[in-house]
């Protein structure tokens, strides 16, 4: 834990609760002063009638102002304080986090998939995961866009530069990304962008289109003149009467059109209210990395900024909402044909709008995502960026830990792999970290492939897909052993290879489920076709006897193990990584120890 990121974060967490405090207490000033300026109007003028009654119409009208002005600060401030709230909240999570409690943050249990290439064994999702450890989006979209770029791994060396600037560039603005946060937690609706996308790609089919526009400008206008010349006593009222009678007979025929996208639409102004201001906070920064450039010039339409574009579509949703109230939606649709009015509007709008509004999602859920990442970087400024290697292979790095390790109890290691040096096999005795060693160079790949730093004081490596086979399990349902089912996952891997993917493949102890004798031929079999298919990798395994393979190919393959110290009474663990194959094993010496098998 880096203590100047955690007083950072506290100096934040008690700037923003002073600014939610003071917000707070005008709230209460602004409700006294609203109530009073309210009850004031009637008795002002019932008093200062007898006086004069200009003087009090003229009070009682000010009075009026005056509590309309303080509803509109009092919604403005009441939008401040849940602001500075969210704010607080966002600091005091990043705390926690830093104090390794990652509760507060979604583990993305819903992306868990054990036939994933390697996400199910590297624990990428899940209660404790990666993931969580990760995440800080906002948006449903913005998580999901998370998910798919950890569940890739492999990019072109260029792609992963740009998106290393964009994400440091990020990093360094702490302030921009917590206030594009707070604004995205807005509402607890996270779940409705999806159903945004939906409802924008429906088009309306306005029959008669042409013919509603000219009623639309006509009919209403007729009507107000026909009022207007009857409290005149120039016309009777059977002729309005007609005009409003005539609007309710063409409300009634697109009623059900009406009532249909109504219903669709009227959930998402608020939502589109939060993203709005997410694509304002997006518009209004200047950015220097080219990928939040690119970024940034989607968020345009006919010469309108996105906000804009989608403040349009806010105020059309809002105005439709004016038909919930059943007065208000009598009298429009009685005089502006309201209803049918905002059906054209919201029809025109679509048909400008509409195919760019998923793409400027998509930028808000990109940049939800990139915001999580140089969270990362900026909590911890002691990770170093990775290099990327152009050609051939190479896999380099020094003091490599797991990011979910406490730095106190994390035990870094180097490690290298060359182009020629196709196959480390790493040997151990239970416990000594030859798995987590695994996950370790793992996560810390999938961190160097999507542009963040990663947990290591070096760091060199070629893009490359991983493929791991760690933790297979059995299938009850389709009938499958476990065996059978770690035989479909090294057949997967090596159709792979096959057909010319360049894969890393990370194995512990591979063919679990045979005998041993039967274990360690097919073990050396499938690490021969390893490495005559040209593949990099890394083996773990308890069978001392498959180091033998260096032997047979000295270029090819290298061994690596932990070791263990054992004496009478103990084991010593150092998690160091060293050249060569282990001489101590312990299984035998703890099941004694825990009394399963006797002493003696």
């Amino acid at each position: 834990m880096n203590p100047e990121i955690l007083l950072k974060y506290q100096e934040l967490a008690n700037q923003y609760q002073s600014d939610f405090d003071a917000n707070k207490k005008k709230l209460r000033l602004l409700s006294i002063a609203r109530f009073f300026s309210f009850t004031g109007i009637i008795p002002a003028y019932y008093f200062l009638h007898p006086e004069s009654e200009i003087l009090a119409s003229a009070v009682s009208i000010l009075l009026l102002a005056s509590f309309l002005f303080l509803i509109k600060n009092f919604i403005l401030t009441e939008k401040q304080m849940l602001f500075y709230q969210r704010l607080v909240e966002i600091n005091r999570n990043e705390i926690g986090a830093l104090n390794r409690n990652f509760n507060p943050f979604d583990p993305g249990n819903e992306f868990s998939d054990p036939h994933h290439a390697y996400s199910f064994d590297l624990d990428v999702y899940g209660n404790g995961s990666f993931f969580q450890f990760l995440n800080r989006t906002v948006t449903n979209t913005g998580k999901i866009q998370l998910s798919s770029l950890l569940n890739e791994s492999q990019r072109t060396p260029g792609e992963i530069r740009k998106r290393q600037a964009a994400i440091q560039e990020l990093a360094d603005e702490l302030t921009w990304r917590q206030h594009f946060m707070a604004k995205g937690k807005e509402t607890e609706d996270r779940k409705n962008l999806g159903q945004i996308d939906q409802s924008m790609s429906h088009l309306i089919n306005l029959k008669s289109a042409k013919t509603i526009k000219i009623l639309l400008t006509t009919l209403p206008a007729l009507t107000l003149i026909l009022i207007g010349l009857n409290l005149a006593g120039i016309i009777a009222d059977s002729f309005y009467l007609i005009a409003i009678v005539a609007q309710w007979v063409i409300f009634l025929l697109y009623s059900r059109t009406i009532t249909k996208f109504h219903k669709q639409f009227e959930s998402q102004a608020k939502l589109l209210n939060r993203y709005s201001d997410m694509l304002l906070q997006i518009e209004t920064k200047s950015f220097a990395s080219n990928y939040l450039i690119e970024l940034k010039e989607k968020l345009t339409s006919n010469k309108k900024s996105a906000s804009q574009v989608t403040a349009e579509l806010r105020k059309i949703l809002n105005e439709f909402d004016y038909r919930q109230n059943l007065l208000v939606g009598i009298v429009l649709n009685s005089v502006f044909l309201w209803d049918i009015r905002c059906l054209a509007k919201l029809n025109d709008w679509q048909q400008k709008y509409s195919n760019d509004l998923p793409h400027w999602f998509e930028v808000i859920a990109e940049f939800d995502a990139l915001a999580s990442m140089a969270n990362c970087n900026f909590n911890h400024p002691e990770w170093i960026q990775p290099q990327v290697c152009e050609s051939g292979f190479h896999f380099r790095t020094d003091d490599l830990g797991h990011p979910l390790i406490d730095e106190s109890r994390c035990i870094r290691n180097s490690f290298r792999i060359t182009n020629s040096e196709q196959i480390v096999i790493i040997t151990g005795a239970n416990m000594a970290g030859k798995s987590t060693f695994l996950r370790t160079i793992g996560i810390n790949l999938i961190l160097a492939s999507v542009g963040c730093k990663v947990c290591a004081s070096s760091f060199e490596f070629s893009p490359i897909r991983i493929f791991t086979n760690m933790r297979t399990s059995d299938n009850l349902m389709n009938d499958e052993s476990y065996f059978y089912a770690e035989l479909l996952r090294l057949q997967t891997m090596l159709n792979h290879i096959r057909e010319g993917e360049n894969l890393f493949v990370i194995i512990d102890e591979m063919l679990k489920g045979t005998n041993s004798i039967d274990k360690l031929n097919g073990s050396k079999e499938l690490i021969r076709q390893l490495v005559t298919l040209k593949t990099h990798g890394i083996v773990a395994t308890h069978d001392l006897n498959l180091t033998e393979l260096s032997q047979i190919y000295p270029e090819s393959i290298k061994n690596l193990c932990f070791e263990v110290q054992l004496n009478s009474e103990e084991l010593i663990f150092d998690y160091k990584l060293t050249e060569g194959v282990t001489k101590t094993m312990n299984a035998t010496f703890l099941m004694k120890k825990m009394g399963i098998i006797p002493k003696n």
